[in-house]
């Protein structure tokens, strides 16, 4: 027989009914979940949903037998319903700490603590098969995953060894798109790091198939010494060597513009020097982007 269980308060009353410790009850028709019938728990601890207290010996719970119609909640099970109930054994204050010490599992199988999916060795997983901790996605060996078959920290996606991937398949860190082998790359199947575009050995590649770094194009193994600034050539050395106001380096909030500007009202007369002695500057350009009129 499978072991389920039923909190109530001190008096062993629920919801104004009276319990008395191995008797049986009975309602009439079917049982409906929340609404109608004899409710109980797969585990102990599943019942501090409905019966919150400051202490756990503030309630008290008995062991039960479900009988007649039963109705499971989906998919998980852990709670049901029946239109019959055998009280069979209230537990003691001291069993109750014992229980909840030695699992405070919900799932089955379990060999960590604070399970509420099956077969982790792990603790606090709410997915099932982790040996990590904290996961709600399954079979990870990792901890703080959401997605699944990860061996790396902190994955959304999927089959990842790194971490903080939100992406699929990654070995590297932070990725947001599929199959990197590098770090903080949005495109896919990179194995340098900060792309944006597809299979580069590079970094910082908006474009694909590059390995060298800062490139739109495909297929380059040398980085492009002419950059277009302000929609006109420059070479990248003028650019880099460049001073630039810090006010052009702003936290962009929900709207692009209204950041900007913000940012450019702590602007001194030097910072307005430095962006007219860009290279290529144009007014109507800068105005375009930003909305400041300079």
């Amino acid at each position: 027989m499978k072991i389920y269980y039923k909190a109530f308060d001190r008096d062993l009353k629920c919801r104004g009914f009276q319990y008395v410790e191995g008797e049986t009850y009975w309602i009439e028709g079917d049982p409906i979940l929340c609404g109608k019938g004899f409710h109980f728990s797969k585990d102990l601890v599943l019942t501090l949903q409905y019966y919150p207290v400051n202490d756990i010996t503030d309630n008290r719970y008995a062991v039960v037998e479900p009988l007649g119609t039963i109705i499971f909640e989906q998919a998980t099970e852990h709670n049901g319903v029946a239109n019959g109930i055998k009280i069979l054994r209230v537990l003691t204050d001291e069993e109750v700490v014992v229980l909840l010490e030695q699992r405070n599992n919900s799932g089955h199988s379990n060999s960590g603590n604070r399970n509420s999916g099956n077969c982790n060795s792990g603790g606090s997983n709410s997915g099932n098969s982790n040996s990590g901790g904290s996961n709600s996605g399954n079979n990870n060996s990792g901890y703080n995953n959401s997605g699944y078959n990860n061996s790396g920290y902190s994955n959304s996606g999927n089959r990842n060894s790194g971490d903080s991937n939100s992406g699929d398949s990654n070995s590297g860190s932070s990725n947001s798109g599929d199959s990197n082998s590098g770090s903080r790359n949005s495109g896919d199947s990179n194995s340098g790091s900060r792309n944006s575009g597809d299979s580069n050995s590079g970094s910082r590649n908006s474009g694909d198939w590059n390995a060298c770094a800062y490139e739109t194009g495909s297929f380059n193994t040398v980085q492009s010494h002419v950059i277009r600034v302000f929609n006109m050539p420059c070479k990248r050395a003028d650019w880099e060597n460049a001073k630039k106001p810090r006010f052009l380096y702003f936290s962009i909030g929900s709207d692009y513009k209204k950041s900007f500007q913000e940012s450019f009202e702590s602007a001194t007369h030097e910072d307005i020097e430095m962006l007219r002695n860009l290279p290529n500057f144009d007014a109507d350009v800068f105005f375009e982007i930003s909305g400041i009129r300079v």
